[in-house]
């Protein structure tokens, strides 16, 4: 069961070019019984591995914005890095009685309510012309990698936004190309988890069957109704972030 939802997880990101991390961190969590502060540093590994095999075929089919990509991914990889290393260990055991790990589920389940939502509503889509200053797109970049690093989401939920609003990138090359970001903050910021212990049997093997997932995604992106596999997945996001806030509470 626990490595069918892994399948599925990388079918989703394959499929959507985003979404996949917001659901490993909770089949780590409880699936594989992961504490919530080592899950999402697993899920960060899972997804920018399965990113990465990704985006090596949105390369080799020439449908990702090379240029874009690294506009986003070099400042999303310090963010990311920074809250691995920083931000996440700082983090006190306890806040205000209650523990770490139910904050970070807490906080994991209103991004899921947000992914969700987003995903029923209809896409604005902007001209070319209308990218933004560097400076802008730089520190929106290093805030999508510290949300990605600090709750361990790969981020694709607002790296396919970010690329379209804010460098213009067609929201079809905008889905291509968020896995090269995503690949590149989520595998900078694992670096961050280097220092800790990891259970790298359990990581290998459910990366594994993402990247079996991936490839399925990708297939049916090109054959299965965008909008009705978009929708049946945010359906799927919004009862998980229900279940996780019932666990919570």
């Amino acid at each position: 069961m626990a490595y069918l939802a892994a399948v599925f997880m990388g079918l989703v990101l394959g499929a959507l070019g985003g979404g996949g991390g917001v659901l490993t961190v909770p089949i780590f969590v409880y699936l594989f019984h992961q504490p919530p502060e080592v899950a999402t540093g697993s899920s960060l590994f899972v997804v920018g591995a399965a990113s990465l095999f990704g985006a090596a075929a949105t390369i080799h089919k020439k449908e990702a914005d090379l240029a874009a990509a690294i506009t986003i991914a070099i400042p999303s990889s310090i963010g990311t890095f920074l809250a691995r290393s920083y931000l996440v260990p700082a983090i006190p055991s306890q806040i205000l009685g209650i523990d770490r790990g139910r904050w970070l589920m807490g906080a994991f389940a209103v991004i899921m309510l947000i992914v969700g939502t987003r995903m029923l509503t209809p896409a604005k889509e902007v001209e070319e012309a209308g990218a933004k200053p560097l400076l802008l797109t730089g520190l929106i970049g290093v805030a999508i990698g510290i949300i990605s690093g600090t709750l361990g989401a790969g981020g694709g939920f607002l790296v396919v936004p970010a690329l379209n609003l804010l460098l213009g990138v067609d929201l079809k090359r905008a889905i291509s190309t968020s896995l090269l970001v995503i690949t590149c903050q989520s595998l900078v910021g694992f670096t961050g988890e280097l220092r800790h212990a990891i259970d790298w049997p359990t990581l290998l093997a459910v990366t594994a069957a993402a990247i079996i997932g991936m490839f399925i995604g990708i297939a049916l992106r090109d054959r299965a109704p965008k909008k009705s596999l978009q929708r049946a997945f945010a359906y799927m996001v919004l009862a998980m972030a229900i279940w996780v806030i019932s666990q919570i509470l």
